[in-house]
């Protein structure tokens, strides 16, 4: 992606490490039995354990292999991460915290975006990702120093944060809470779809305007990098009619299998979604269902165009493999891969990375619906 987005008291990457053997042959046949598309099986045999995600990469973009002592940290429910509470984003050369709701950053009174100067009184000029977060990291109840700005042009604020255990919200109502504005970072198996229809409760009882059926739900999807499938697909269901087509997934040798909108309860309100290049996988699933559909209108910059899945497999030495196993399509039978989706209407960066302005487009978006 052209963004780098590391996530700050969630899953941190540790440092690097080198990486163990691995069990290359049960490796090479899961991914001769598999992978999406069938490998060369002169790749497979060139693998090698000292250089294994490296030699994925020529097989599968994003196969990747865990060893068993990073595998835990693919369980998102492990509340085991320590941080800020922020996601730590690098944009053409500035490093830019966008915080969670309820985290420690929050708390503190860093708004929804800051710019990021210095940490503990260390300019960040030609720092790396991997020295952002090592220096933002560290044991629960330690405390960091950061130096900050709203804006570019803002006045340099300093805010001393002591660091905890947390895990953000799957679903986060954005402040104010009268436009009705959520933001969804992952899509996770069983969880995102209960976690809006709890958000738009919440929102029915504190802020009855918010939730009218005239008044436009906004989505945030700009730093969703995607989740699992069936939740998108599941979520994409829930405002759509019962029968409505939500696309299929293409194993290798062409078998589809589709899926329909499911009966039941639906939300009917108009819906905009706020999309970017780090709008990824079944974010983007999700957002070029409705989008075919005429459902939902898109806000922002063309996504990222990944519309494959992947899987996990666990090694018999305790580690793990993910890759593609299967291409997502969307309704109309076409992926999204290598071309993304294009927003209803497209912004500059500025525009991009400042929510007010976003919703204001949103907001004239649906006033003027049908109005061309």
């Amino acid at each position: 992606m052209a963004l780098a987005l590391l996530v700050l008291g969630l899953i941190v990457p540790g440092p690097a490490l080198t990486e163990a053997a691995a069990p290359l042959d049960e490796i090479r046949q899961l991914l001769r039995q598999h992978l999406y598309e069938a490998p060369p099986e002169s790749v497979l045999a060139g693998l090698r354990a000292g250089h294994l995600n490296a030699d994925l990469a020529s097989v599968d973009p994003y196969a990747r292999h865990f060893p068993d002592r990073e595998a835990a940290r693919l369980d998102r429910d492990a509340p085991t991460w320590t941080g800020i509470g922020a996601d730590l984003q690098l944009e053409s050369g500035q490093v830019w915290l966008q915080t969670y709701q309820g985290g420690p950053a929050k708390r503190a009174g860093l708004p929804d975006r800051a710019r990021l100067l210095e940490i503990d009184g260390q300019s960040l000029t030609d720092w790396q990702a991997d020295a952002l977060m090592n220096a933002l990291r560290g044991e629960a109840g330690s405390r960091v120093e950061l130096t900050w700005q709203e804006s570019a042009a803002g006045p340099k604020r300093r805010t001393v944060l002591t660091r905890e255990p947390f895990r953000p919200l799957d679903v986060e109502l954005v402040e104010p809470w009268d436009r009705g504005v959520v933001r969804v970072r992952d899509f996770l198996a069983g969880r995102t779809r209960p976690a809006l229809m709890a958000t738009w409760d919440f929102l029915d009882r504190v802020s009855p305007e918010a939730s009218d059926a005239d008044t436009p739900l906004v989505m945030d999807l700009r730093h969703a990098g995607g989740g699992d499938l069936h939740e998108a697909l599941d979520l994409a269901g829930l405002f759509l009619p019962p029968g409505a087509s939500l696309g299929g997934v293409m194993a290798r040798g062409g078998e589809i299998r589709s899926f329909s909108a499911p009966e039941g309860a639906k939300l009917s309100m108009p819906l905009v979604l706020l999309v970017g290049p780090q709008t990824a996988s079944a974010a983007e699933v999700f957002a070029g269902i409705l989008q075919h559909h005429g459902r939902a209108r898109l806000v922002g910059q063309p996504t990222f165009g990944k519309c494959s899945s992947q899987t996990d497999r666990r090694l018999s030495d305790g580690s793990v493999l993910r890759f593609t196993n299967r291409e997502v399509l969307l309704p109309d039978g076409q992926s999204c891969s290598g071309r993304g989706l294009r927003p209803d209407v497209e912004v500059g960066d500025a525009v991009l990375s400042d929510l007010q302005r976003l919703m204001s487009l949103a907001m004239a978006l649906e006033a003027g619906r049908g109005v061309q």
